[in-house]
């Protein structure tokens, strides 16, 4: 999945995050346990968080995410 889109289609990830954000936000500043989730796995606390975002929106986050992690073990 390529993060790069002319702005004539933007990426449906980044609208959904965009949309979600502030409530995203309001949820982590619940609590430290909220924050602490969010740190260790991103994806995980946003479905707790109960944001309505769709299931394919998940998997692109979570394929992009694994992607990173991949990244950063394969350098270290």
């Amino acid at each position: 999945m390529s993060l790069m889109h002319s702005p004539a289609s933007p990426d449906p990830l980044l609208q959904e995050l965009s949309r979600c954000e502030g409530r995203l936000s309001s949820w982590l500043s619940c609590s430290q346990a909220n924050a602490q989730l969010f740190a260790a796995d991103p994806v995980a606390a946003i479905r707790v968080a109960g944001l309505g975002m769709d299931e394919n929106i998940f998997k692109d986050l979570q394929e992009i995410t694994g992607s990173i992690a991949r990244k950063i073990q394969a350098v270290m």
